[in-house]
């Protein structure tokens, strides 16, 4: 049985990385102030996606620098004057929310733009804006991973050992259960068939093997098996460590390099030879890699999907991951390893959004998935995301019942990382 440890956003901001959207747009714009400040004595600013008719003569700080130009120019009567109307969408949702979904939100734009015959935003327009911002966001998380920094924590200690911890198999489904059940029941009867004329075979058993087989006989064996299986006592009658463990990581950063050869400093408990595979899934920015970064949309359940794919133009499927995957063979792996054996998973981060919905409804409703175990954030004032975090990964299934099923309930849940203030580590 598998593992997959499912990477996103939050990963990277537990170890104080600053790949938000939200980062990255508070960075573009701390450049645009600072151009700004550069050209104060030309009259007028320029760039391909804003135009400020008349420069203020002086700045009026706001919470963050697009609101310090904003309030700048209306109080100086000119005018903001938008040229990539993307990035108009994206920043104003961000300086009210206070977050932002580029991808979901160019998928809206995509969207208005066939449904709405007078919408001046035409599509060649809209990935134009795309695909510049798409290159400000790869420079900007270049230089992030080139400058990362990632120290020794106690959030690394944590992280490492839920990475490599044993399964519980009062996570996984009810299939799932009975079948181990059988399965050890299976390898028990064998082992004490083996053993029970021979004291030479019963010595070369593990202890856990014998602690097991001396359970025999006692009640009915598949449900006694059953019953230890879903115990605190497990780890006591069975190997209960994954296989092999994917990295499956949707960010662009490689922080989860830190986790393939764990250091025994972070896990004195770690006596077990793991297998691990890391897949870039969405690329990353290194350019050697020839894994070009993914950033679109994939959300093939959505109602507009397929009146998008019968439009017969291919510049409403410019960005679409779907497509986009077929350019490596990262997604071919993935389909390998999940069909390959039994699989728990592992959300680090993930908001489980619908611009992965596609993907992420082929990993958790596939038939060798068996638990889906989401590990939540935890804020300074003691609440969580863990609710918002469910109803994302409800959207991702097809199959109500599955659902329930499959993801484990709070009761068995933690959070990804608690720091001394109960938070992420930052």
């Amino acid at each position: 049985m598998n593992r997959i440890i499912l990477i996103g956003n939050g990963f990277d901001l537990a170890h104080g990385l600053k790949t938000s959207f939200s980062d990255f747009l508070n960075f573009y714009w701390d450049n645009i102030f600072n151009e700004i400040s550069l050209t104060r004595k030309l009259t007028r600013f320029e760039n391909e996606n804003i135009v400020i008719d008349q420069i203020p003569m002086t700045f009026i700080e706001g919470e963050n620098q697009f609101e310090t130009i904003r309030i700048s120019v209306e109080n100086a009567r000119t005018t903001l004057r938008w040229k990539n109307h993307l990035l108009k969408a994206i920043t104003v949702k961000n300086n009210t929310e206070k977050w932002v979904d580029i991808e979901n939100e160019y998928y809206q734009l995509l969207v208005e733009s066939f449904k709405e015959q007078n919408n001046n935003y035409k599509i060649s327009e809209l990935n134009q804006d795309f695909d510049r911002i798409k290159n400000y966001l790869n420079k900007y998380i270049t230089q992030i991973e080139n400058n990362a920094k990632i120290e020794n924590s106690s959030c690394r200690a944590q992280i490492t050992s839920k990475i490599y911890s044993r399964f519980e198999f009062k996570d996984f489904t009810e299939k799932a259960i009975n079948e181990k059940a059988k399965l050890e029941l299976n390898k028990a009867k064998e082992n004490f068939k083996n053993a029970q004329p021979d004291v030479f075979v019963r010595n070369k058993l593990s202890e856990v093997e014998r602690r097991l087989i001396d359970k025999l006989g006692s009640e009915d064996d598949y449900l006694m098996i059953r019953k230890l299986l879903t115990s605190d006592s497990a780890p006591n009658y069975f190997k209960l460590f994954p296989d092999n463990i994917l990295f499956l990581n949707f960010n662009y950063t490689k922080s989860h390099k830190h986790y393939i050869n764990p250091n025994t400093v972070y896990f004195n408990n770690l006596d077990n030879n793991f297998n691990t595979i890391s897949i870039h899934i969405h690329g990353t920015v290194y350019e050697k890699e020839y894994n070009p970064i993914i950033f679109g949309f994939g959300d093939e359940i959505d109602q507009n999907y397929k009146t998008i794919e019968n439009l017969n133009d291919n510049r409403y499927l410019e960005h679409i991951k779907s497509i986009k995957y077929l350019e490596t063979d990262n997604y071919k792996k993935l389909l390998e390893f999940i069909n390959s054996d039994q699989y728990q998973i592992f959300i680090f981060g993930h908001s489980c959004g619908n611009s992965d919905r596609t993907l992420l409804n082929t990993l958790f409703e596939n038939q060798n998935c068996v638990s889906i175990k989401p590990f939540y954030y935890k804020k300074q004032n003691g609440q969580d995301n863990f609710s918002e975090l469910s109803m994302n990964i409800t959207r991702n299934f097809n199959n109500k019942a599955v659902l329930r099923d499959k993801v484990v309930n709070k009761k068995f849940c933690e959070p990804l990382c608690l720091s001394a203030n109960n938070g992420y580590h930052k």
